[in-house]
């Protein structure tokens, strides 16, 4: 198997990163330009995730391998639904297999669709024969994923009659949908989010006039930089093109780790650098809406010897790994504290550092990491359970430890391809090897 040592840099961390561009809002707008080939998309993100829609949106038929990718597997079993005369199978990875797709199917047959589960009722992989959809209002559980409604979105202005769809339940991942509905507005459609009622009227190609849809860097990449900003003794960490004007939820993580991290926000750029003596004596952070930021928050957390209880997280179990699951072995083979039930995440305080004054780098290394309260062993290396956001997670731990290993290193180009190339300018040691 791949890894990487990572080490940590040997002097101030100074630099400027080019975030990618938002694979979440890539596949958004691929989809929809696939309705609207007038429209134009520049900055697509080069995530594997968007290479495989770019090249699953060709297919007129036939077999397509979605590998592990969610926003592919929920976005095209809708698309595909929608392409009268089009017959596809949406084949994809074990672990892809495991994340249920039977409340987007439901939802999809009730407008029409011919949808067979080729293995597992309620899972992945999936045969589609693509119908005429006529639209009528919908009610959908909105609590187990907002890809589900940002499929149905995503295809509401083509579909006969349009769309009305009912969310009932607690909204997972919110800013999601926000974003979808942002999005579909730039490209000039109509859409309608009150009172957790989405209503999308039918709109033709021939109402869409020629868009420029350029996709912003990415805050959830983002967030990784404010964990290496929050780790750093000494960090200034310009992030190009970044905006605090944004469509993308995860922006949030500025203000969450605020305390810790400051952030300057300029023309095209924000800069972030550590901030010394911050106190804080606990984090209570609600975070069904913001997903994706969890791996780098509890990381970040943990290591600066804070307390912390993560709620809203039962969705994170159906990411590219279990994430809660992941996140809690991997932190505790450290020796930290972390506890965890079905949707929290609790970080407890240990010997290695008073919450109140949090330790940094050397301080880390020296005091709060003794032979005594590390598993040398254990940390020798981290599993990432093929799941890009827990390696780019650990990684900065090369602050506390020194140096850690990182298996499996290429699962980062599931979103951030260059998340290797940008540690270096950073100044940290990468060496990869086989094992």
């Amino acid at each position: 198997m791949k890894k990487v040592r990572v080490k940590a840099p040997k002097q101030r961390i100074e630099c400027c990163i080019d975030l990618p561009a938002s694979k979440s809002i890539s596949n958004r707008a691929l989809v929809l330009q696939a309705f609207y080939p007038n429209s134009s998309i520049s900055n697509l993100s080069t995530a594997d995730d968007t290479l495989l829609m770019q090249e699953a949106l060709k297919c007129k038929s036939g077999n397509i391998r979605i590998k592990n990718a969610g926003t592919c597997m929920r976005f095209l079993t809708a698309y595909f639904a929608s392409q009268e005369g089009k017959k596809v199978n949406l084949l994809c990875d074990e672990r892809m297999k495991l994340r249920p797709i039977k409340t987007l199917v439901d939802a999809l047959r009730q407008l029409g669709a011919d949808i067979t589960y080729i293995e597992k009722e309620g899972f992945p992989p999936l045969s589609i024969q693509g119908k005429k959809l006529i639209g009528k209002p919908i009610r959908l559980d909105a609590s187990e994923s907002s890809q589900y409604i940002t499929a149905l979105m995503l295809i509401a202005p083509q579909i006969e009659n349009g769309l009305e769809i009912i969310l009932e339940g607690e909204i997972a991942s919110k800013d999601y949908i926000d974003m979808t509905a942002k999005l579909m507005c730039e490209f000039g459609l109509n859409v309608c989010f009150e009172n957790n009622i989405i209503s999308i009227p039918n709109q033709s190609i021939r109402q869409i006039v020629n868009q420029q849809i350029s996709i912003e860097p990415d805050w959830s990449s983002a967030a990784f930089w404010y964990q290496i900003a929050a780790l750093s003794q000494d960090a200034s960490i310009t992030l190009n093109k970044l905006s605090i004007d944004t469509m993308q939820g995860d922006n949030i993580i500025a203000q969450l780790l605020s305390d810790i991290v400051e952030t300057k926000s300029l023309v095209n750029e924000i800069i972030i650098s550590s901030i010394f003596n911050c106190q804080h004596s606990a984090f209570n952070i609600h975070l069904q809406n913001q997903p994706d930021l969890v791996p780098a928050l509890v990381v970040t957390l943990a290591a600066l010897g804070f307390e912390a209880k993560l709620t809203g997280l039962q969705n994170l179990k159906i990411k590219e790994s279990n994430r809660l699951q992941s996140l809690h072995d991997e932190l505790n083979k450290l020796g930290f504290n972390i506890k965890m039930d079905e949707e929290n995440l609790e970080i407890r305080n240990t010997e290695k550092a008073n919450p109140s004054t949090p330790l940094r780098v050397t301080e880390l290394v020296t005091q709060s990491f003794d032979k005594q309260h590390i598993n040398t062993s254990a940390h020798q290396y981290i599993k990432t359970y093929n799941d890009h956001r827990m390696a780019m997670a650990f990684a900065p731990l090369a602050l506390v430890f020194g140096e850690v290993i990182i298996e499996n290193p290429d699962v980062v180009e599931k979103s951030y391809p260059h998340y290797w190339d940008d540690l270096k300018k950073a100044g940290f040691g990468l060496e990869f090897f086989e094992v």
